[in-house]
């Protein structure tokens, strides 16, 4: 990653090297995520299309990858910084979670820890960074570091997130399984494959 670019540059060959639209899916009908081949749709609502900027911008920021302990990593990172009023944010997130608190919970501890150290880019204005070097970025938010030494506050926030997670994680799969037969029926399971396959 070329630090000298600016956050909007990075964020926009991190969208096309990932395979992703420029707008990050925001045009789309339906967001398709994988729980490992079993694909699941959840309408694009209005309330990720508002989320769905700063997470890709808090991908670049952050450094974390778009695998399934990657997206766990973020979700860690972004409910320990916390999403403000972001309510999408902090439902996906707490699904993200899942996954890596069951096959790497030390590393979703860090990430979170991490994320109350540094903060992240919900409630800021975006075009006040866009086009600043992403060196600068991550200098202004302290982003130096992976590791941070956790404190008994710490322990005791995941140990609550982590708690929440599979309860508010279910509202996501809900959601897929009740607007299943309108995703079914469109196709949108197999949007992104065929997507990626032009």
């Amino acid at each position: 990653m070329n630090q000298q670019a600016t956050l909007r540059a990075t964020i926009e060959r991190h969208l096309a090297d990932e395979g992703f639209a420029q707008d990050g899916g925001a045009a789309e009908r339906w967001v398709v995520a994988r729980v490992g081949p079993v694909p699941i749709c959840i309408p694009n609502t209005a309330a990720r299309r508002r989320a769905v900027p700063y997470h890709d911008a808090n991908h670049v920021l952050s450094g974390y990858a778009h695998d399934l302990l990657g997206e766990s990593e973020i979700g860690a990172w972004e409910l320990g910084g916390g999403c403000r009023n972001y309510a999408a944010a902090w439902v996906l997130n707490w699904a993200a979670l899942v996954p890596g608190l069951l096959f790497a919970p030390g590393r979703m501890f860090r990430a979170f820890v991490r994320g109350r150290r540094t903060g992240n880019l919900y409630g800021l204005d975006l075009d006040q960074v866009l086009d600043l070097p992403l060196t600068e970025v991550r200098r202004r938010f302290g982003i130096v570091a992976t590791d941070y030494r956790p404190t008994v506050a710490d322990f005791f926030l995941f140990a609550v997130v982590a708690l929440l997670a599979p309860l508010v994680g279910l509202i996501p799969l809900v959601l897929a399984a009740a607007t299943s037969p309108a995703w079914i029926a469109e196709g949108a399971h197999r949007h992104r494959r065929a997507a990626a396959a032009e």
